[in-house]
């Protein structure tokens, strides 16, 4: 069983809804009958979640544990997809296709694929034409929800921005996108106050496409290479290697290299033997949200509750 250390993650190590899909698979796998509550809490054990992730709780008037209220949401996802299967009521099983899933995926399951399956697809065209209906409507409106499901309906939805955002680079002219990443870049603070940052010339730019000076003289660089890939066109150690020559003969000991693709296994060791940062597709996608890079705000919601210092002075 992974370690929560390697399943997909929130800033504070918590795993997110969909990393925990995997994990939730494998340990229903493991038992004929699971039972919700014991499900969840094997599913947590097996991770080795540390007692201050065990413990997290969102900060509402229902305070929800956040780890057991993703393991929920994945159950839920896994249950519509057809991985899971509810013989009566309250209790789950690994259908015949989640096994065959987990022996063919082992727990590599992605969101992607768990809402491409058949059952999920139906599902979600049902819930659509349903949601025109006025019957759905008031059972929607009646329904209460917790701060922990907000959060994950929120996930979900950066999720979905996530997947739209990496087709949408993909399809990108490559010399658009390397001014796409340089804007990244520049709007992480890489550039400096006093800094300029720019992309090379297309012929004769020596295996470097931008170029960040953090300061008014050009003293510190920051050297970038992107690649605009395809998601099965990966990125090899030979390709990391060229790049850690090309850095070389500019006396650089440090690069960062982009692809909308991922690396192999000894592409990630040569970056880290040659200090150069590497940014796959998916922390592409994150830090574009992040920065707000390509996407826009389309709408704002608020969380209001009573100020009872303003009370209390009223009170004194």
């Amino acid at each position: 069983m992974e370690d929560y250390t390697t399943l997909k993650h929130s800033d504070n190590g918590m795993p997110t809804w969909d990393g925990f899909l995997g994990p939730t698979l494998q340990v229903a796998s493991t038992k004929e009958l699971w039972k919700l509550h014991d499900l969840e809490n094997n599913v947590i054990k097996a991770v080795n979640l540390p007692d201050n992730l065990v413990n997290l709780r969102y900060d509402s008037r229902y305070h929800d544990l956040v780890a057991e209220n993703r393991v929920n949401f994945a159950i839920s996802d896994l249950k519509l997809s057809g991985l899971l299967h509810c013989p009566k009521r309250g209790c789950s099983e690994i259908s015949d296709l989640g096994k065959r899933t987990l022996s063919e995926l082992g727990t590599d399951i992605t969101a992607k694929y768990v809402h491409s399956l058949p059952k999920y697809v139906e599902y979600q065209k049902q819930r659509k034409q349903n949601s025109s209906d006025e019957t759905a409507d008031n059972d929607i409106q009646s329904l209460e929800l917790t701060e922990g499901q907000i959060h994950n309906w929120f996930d979900k939805q950066k999720e979905n921005l996530s997947d739209e955002l990496l087709t949408k680079l993909r399809k990108t002219d490559p010399y658009e996108f390397e001014h796409m990443m340089i804007e990244l870049m520049t709007r992480m603070g890489y550039k400096g106050a006093d800094g300029k940052a720019f992309v090379t010339q297309k012929s004769n730019d020596g295996g470097i496409d931008g170029i960040l000076n953090q300061d008014a003289l050009g003293l510190r660089k920051i050297y970038v290479q992107v690649k605009r890939y395809a998601e099965d066109n990966t990125v090899g150690r030979q390709t990391i290697s060229q790049f850690h020559g090309d850095l070389d003969l500019q006396g650089a000991g440090s690069g960062v290299f982009i692809t909308t693709s991922s690396f192999t296994r000894s592409a990630e060791e040569a970056g880290k033997k040659f200090n150069i940062r590497l940014i796959d597709g998916e922390a592409l996608t994150k830090l574009m949200i992040e920065y707000k890079v390509g996407v826009q705000v389309r709408q704002t919601f608020e969380l209001l509750e009573i100020d009872n210092d303003f009370f209390d002075k009223k009170d004194n």
